[in-house]
């Protein structure tokens, strides 16, 4: 493992440990499963790095990212359904979700393979994240009665990461191939940067969140 990983990898640990110091205030309830999902980040990723670079020989870990695409999708889709009101974007986000579960298994069992990296489901689950990201961008815009400064709410935060994060990943991994200058894969490089930036911008949403409901209550 390079430095690089291991300071991603301390990242993602102290974003964590944040996440469990604010998640008392923290609101909706949702986010404070958030830091819970770091940790599992933290430990597939060390257990993804250490078996490839420590227990063999630089043997491939995909299977290992092919599982928890599956984990880190049913958790966004649960994400989403919880901090969107509107009903029928909670239908969408079911019926995309359900239809993504199924092509994840067909993919898993009859196109790709767990041996190979899964970019045809990884691909959709970024299509998908990105797409409930706008519809939360959306509802916070038009709705009227959103008095919260969206730069002092973690949720904004945590979604404004996962968009950002999913569209350019997922068009950097749609364009790998011609990410290539003289013999030098960026691709990598641009992948270590977006993660960097996606758990650096959680750590900003849960440090400058503000608890609204607390402020609301009577003295």
């Amino acid at each position: 493992m390079d430095s690089y990983t291991i300071i991603l990898f301390l990242l993602i640990f102290l974003g964590g440990l944040i996440g469990f110091y604010k998640s008392k205030s923290i609101t909706p309830p949702v986010l404070k499963l958030f830091p819970y999902f770091l940790m599992m980040q933290f430990s597939y990723q060390l257990i993804a790095s250490l078996y490839s670079f420590v227990f063999t020989n630089f043997k491939s870990n995909y299977p290992i990212f092919n599982i928890f695409y599956l984990i880190n999708f049913v958790f966004f889709s649960f994400l989403f359904s919880q901090i969107i009101s509107a009903k029928w974007k909670r239908i969408f986000i079911a019926i995309t979700a359900i239809i993504w579960v199924v092509f994840y298994f067909i993919n898993l069992f009859h196109i790709q393979g767990i041996s190979l990296l899964m970019t045809y489901s990884r691909t959709m689950l970024g299509i998908l994240v990105v797409t409930y990201s706008l519809l939360y961008f959306h509802e916070i815009l038009t709705d009227d009665k959103n008095q919260k400064n969206p730069l002092r709410d973690a949720t904004f935060w945590v979604v404004t990461a996962l968009f950002f994060f999913y569209l350019c990943s997922t068009l950097t991994i749609s364009l790998w191939n011609y990410l290539v200058i003289n013999k030098a894969y960026f691709g990598n490089v641009l992948m270590k940067i977006y993660a960097f930036i996606l758990y650096s911008m959680y750590i900003a949403g849960f440090l400058l969140h503000k608890n609204y409901l607390r402020l609301e209550k009577p003295l």
